[in-house]
């Protein structure tokens, strides 16, 4: 596997890996980065559970799939205020069945802690706005997945300990799974020791 990433923290601070800015930065932080990665073998993705299989795609043997994969992300927070977003593209060549398909996906997030306008508001309280797509095959018309979600972060211990409670409408144009529209509501409490 060939992979690389480069980042810019083109406002000379560094921007760590956080998804808001619940310290409210004085200064502006932003950053923006490229990655890449190419690999032959049985899987068509990775994550930090090891090689795994993409939707239509069974392990196979040793080299089986030639992957290629860019994405590309920025970052920002300031006073309250952050944005993140992603973009990615893969290219999965089957070179047993000699097809290949090329999948796209993309989200961006908005969030801000409103006591920065309001001294009113809950101090740990941060709103946030998330919309995504994914498409699993850009050559197929009309079958993305798509995503707009609304969540409201309760920040007892900055990310160690959070409450999250979201709203999601989700909007899959694959006629064969039988879903057109969804509402998703959750409730999720993160505490890290």
């Amino acid at each position: 596997m060939l992979l690389g990433r480069w980042q810019w923290n083109f406002l000379k601070r560094d921007l760590p890996f956080s998804q808001c800015d619940i310290g409210y930065r004085e200064k502006p932080e932003a950053s923006i980065a490229v990655a890449g990665a190419s690999w032959q073998g049985p899987y068509t993705s990775f994550s930090t559970k090891g090689g795994g299989e993409l939707p239509g795609y069974p392990v196979g043997e040793s080299d089986t799939y030639k992957v290629r994969q860019v994405m590309v992300e920025t970052a920002y927070q300031y006073r309250g205020f952050s944005w993140q977003q992603e973009y990615h593209w893969k290219t999965v060549d089957d070179t047993v069945a000699g097809t290949t398909r090329d999948l796209e996906g993309w989200y961006a997030q908005a969030g801000y802690f409103f006591h920065a306008l309001f001294p009113k508001f809950p101090k740990p309280l941060e709103i946030a706005f998330r919309v995504a797509e994914v498409d699993p095959n850009t050559s197929t018309v009309d079958n993305a997945e798509n995503e707009w979600t609304l969540v409201f972060s309760w920040f007892f211990a900055g990310h160690r300990n959070k409450l999250t409670f979201d709203i999601s409408r989700l909007h899959d144009r694959n006629e064969e799974i039988k879903r057109r529209w969804e509402n998703r509501i959750r409730l999720q409490w993160d505490v890290s020791f």
